[in-house]
């Protein structure tokens, strides 16, 4: 996808996320990464077709436990939100659902406070698969590893979930995305590229032991 699809998406989210949930959750930012991921996630399984781009219509938000207790009054506001969001995003960049969208706000078995994981059209939740880990091997990174167990946008903005602040790096630079257990990264129209194994890519299915390099910024997969 261009460039300036990510660019347009990342505007669109910035705005909504302040309007949505600024007043109502001053000092939560969960249901704002949440919608940020939701927004990633539709943008990762978006598919080329003959009738253009499309995305899934349904999403299943996981929490922990603890996490779901203390959002779940605000649920029906939430899920509303959050399907507003995703229906601004795509019609802004002309995506289409595959059915009306529908989010819903569930309690995820096993997982980790303050974790996020989203599952679409009746996959099973990431959790399932382990998920896998992107070391940090070199240039520059806010964290030395990041656990990936779905969508995960790639870049210099500091908006995203693999963050590197690398000037080499494109702002919205890459996605990955696990689904059923396969880890997938889609190039974003980058500057200057990805690679996987010293080749570059548009999109590669990724395994374990595979370098993954965004300019400068170089990440092996490992298996969580």
């Amino acid at each position: 996808m261009p460039v300036n699809f990510f660019e347009r998406v990342e505007e669109a989210c910035a705005a909504f996320v302040e309007r949505a949930f600024a007043n109502m959750f001053p000092s939560d930012l969960e249901p704002a990464q949440i919608a940020r991921k939701l927004v990633a996630t539709m943008e990762a399984r978006t598919k080329q077709t003959a009738e253009g781009a499309v995305a899934p219509g349904h999403y299943e938000v996981y929490v922990h436990a603890e996490d779901y207790q203390r959002l779940e009054m605000h649920r029906a506001y939430l899920e509303a939100e959050w399907c507003a969001l995703l229906t601004d995003v795509a019609e802004r960049v002309g995506i289409v659902f595959e059915t009306p969208p529908r989010i819903e706000l569930l309690e995820g078995d096993g997982m980790v406070a303050g974790a996020v994981e989203i599952a679409t059209g009746g996959e099973q939740h990431a959790r399932a698969h382990g998920g896998f880990a992107l070391r940090v091997l070199g240039g520059v990174a806010s964290e030395p590893q990041y656990r990936i167990s779905g969508a995960a946008r790639v870049g210099r903005s500091p908006e995203s979930d693999v963050h590197l602040p690398d000037p080499s790096v494109s702002r919205n630079h890459a996605l990955f995305d696990v689904q059923n257990g396969t880890l997938v990264v889609h190039d974003a129209g980058s500057t200057n590229g990805t690679y996987v194994n010293q080749e570059r890519v548009d999109t590669a299915v990724l395994k374990s032991g595979d370098v993954v390099a965004f300019g400068k910024a170089a990440l092996r997969v490992e298996q969580a």
